[in-house]
């Protein structure tokens, strides 16, 4: 199974799970468990990411056979993250122009716990990019003058997203600065379109486009001040 298969199905996969728990699922409380539960693992991956990382780049961990796997479903948060992305995204809009679904559903997509937790799932995973950039500037600068780009340009590249990453943590940031980082992410891809480079190679930046596009989303569609545009209910935290 070639990557770009193995990843379509898996995020298929992950947001139609996740689109179906959430469906089934009847009680508010449960709701605000999974949703506060949903950020603590976004915490625990990107932090478990961020480690593989280092011990990939200091040498200790091959990213070849068993550990290699695991790396890379690290890398993806294991799905979980860009299901949650796409399925909170669909459900809100569904919420907006349709008949609102029940007060368990809108209490998981209307808490603030899921947009807090994919903005540190990107977070993270700028950073990890960015270490890993440095770790390979060599190879990094060879890739940028062969697509035609200054050295400095990966430099400013570098720092916008390292920027970026942190500024996420600023509620008040997050659509400027999501929609920022969502076109260096097209850029990345075209790049990668231009140099007629395997579309495997833009995975990574693919997935981080589509979890950026679901922040701008859920930003815009779920509730301020506790009060849903579409249902006009008071579900909070």
């Amino acid at each position: 199974m070639s990557p770009t298969t193995r990843f379509a199905i898996s995020t298929l996969t992950s947001t139609i799970t996740v689109t179906t728990i959430l469906l089934v699922n009847r009680s508010r409380e449960l709701a605000r468990n999974m949703a506060h539960g949903f950020y603590i693992l976004c915490l625990v991956l990107s932090v478990a990411t961020l480690a593989a990382e280092l011990l990939v780049i200091s040498g200790r961990v091959s990213t070849q056979g068993f550990y290699g796997s695991l790396f890379h479903t690290l890398q993806y948060r294991a799905w979980i993250v860009v299901g949650v992305s796409i399925a909170s995204t669909a459900l809100l809009l569904h919420d907006w122009y349709g008949r609102p679904h029940s007060a368990a559903l809108q209490t998981f997509t209307n808490s603030s716990f899921i947009l807090q937790g994919l903005c540190l799932a990107v977070s993270f995973s700028f950073f990890d990019t960015e270490i890993g950039k440095l770790a390979n500037d060599a190879i990094m600068r060879q890739f940028f003058l062969e697509s035609g780009y200054a050295v400095w340009f990966m430099y400013s590249i570098m720092t916008l997203e390292t920027l970026g990453a942190l500024a996420l943590f600023v509620p008040s940031m997050i659509i400027p600065v999501a929609s920022v980082l969502a076109a260096l992410m097209l850029g990345a891809i075209f790049t990668h379109y231009r140099n007629g480079d395997a579309f495997s190679d833009s995975l990574e930046a693919l997935h981080l486009l589509i979890i950026l596009v679901c922040i701008l989303s859920i930003s815009g569609l779920r509730p301020h001040n506790g009060q849903p545009k579409a249902a006009k209910l008071n579900y909070t935290r």
